[in-house]
């Protein structure tokens, strides 16, 4: 099977995500959590006293399905019905693209191989205002291998709302990417040629791979102990992102520097504070 997801003659035909078609992926599931949240926010319970960790799970011959959260979550209703919400519609838009599959395999004579969708929802850190997540989302519908990328979930108590990392910023976007973007491209390097080795490398200076992604393509998460300001951000590049699936995700972790504090807006410097 070649790169493009196309099968060669004599070779099952197979459902896969192109780079593109993952990238967009990853960000209509970002649309959806914060779509959701919006709806919510006007109508948002108060928080549950001895909130539990939850699960979903769902498996028949077509989908192996589950999505988890921890505790945090369950005691917010709102960020709750946030992600459980497009979880339970990703499930259905699942079983239905499964059940044509199947059933086209069957016509041509080739084997289907059952879907899965697994997302895991876990606690970065908690600074009390703004609650940080990830959501580890992993796929498999038919391809050469499953499409996995990283989701990022940021709620502000007080606005009873999901907020962007970059909006906590006075400049916004372009701010953020300022105070970040040289050590992070730096760091990336660094990791890179550490994975690939002297023989490694991808050839061509112009290949995407050897260049540092747009800000736009990763995943910022404020990262801390909990019940205490976020000292690090992480940046979270997918498979495809910043090297080819085979390097698999990347992982660049920066300190929250005074600067990076004196920059965000004053109603979020509490939340951050210089690594020490």
């Amino acid at each position: 099977m070649n790169r493009t997801g196309v099968s060669q003659p004599g070779e099952a035909p197979f459902r896969t995500l192109s780079r593109r078609q993952l990238e967009c992926h990853i960000k209509a599931m970002r649309t959806l959590l914060l779509a959701a949240a919006l709806g919510l926010s006007a109508i948002a319970a108060p928080a549950q006293p001895g909130a539990k960790a939850g699960a979903l799970k769902f498996h028949n011959s077509l989908l192996e399905w589950d999505v988890s959260w921890p505790a945090e979550v369950s005691a917010i209703p709102a960020l709750l019905a946030s992600i459980r919400g497009p979880a339970l519609k990703a499930k259905r838009d699942l079983l239905k693209t499964a059940a044509a599959d199947r059933l086209d395999r069957k016509k041509q004579g080739f084997p289907f191989f059952a879907y899965s969708s697994s997302s895991e929802v876990a606690l970065a850190g908690d600074s009390g205002r703004l609650l940080s997540l990830t959501e580890d989302v992993s796929e498999f519908t038919g391809g050469a291998h499953p499409n996995s990328g990283m989701l990022a979930i940021l709620w502000d108590r007080t606005l009873k709302n999901m907020v962007t990392v970059d909006s906590l910023f006075a400049g916004g976007a372009s701010t953020l990417q300022t105070l970040l973007r040289k050590n992070y491209c730096a760091a990336l390097t660094k990791e890179r040629n550490k994975r690939r080795g002297p023989d490694g490398a991808v050839e061509g200076a112009h290949d995407p791979f050897n260049q540092c992604p747009k800000f736009s393509d990763l995943t910022l998460i404020p990262e801390g102990q909990a019940s205490r300001p976020f000292a690090m951000l992480s940046l979270h590049a997918d498979p495809y992102v910043a090297g080819p699936y085979v390097e698999g995700e990347y992982d660049v972790d920066l300190p929250v520097t005074a600067a990076l504090v004196a920059a965000l807006k004053p109603q979020y410097r509490a939340s951050f504070a210089p690594a020490r």
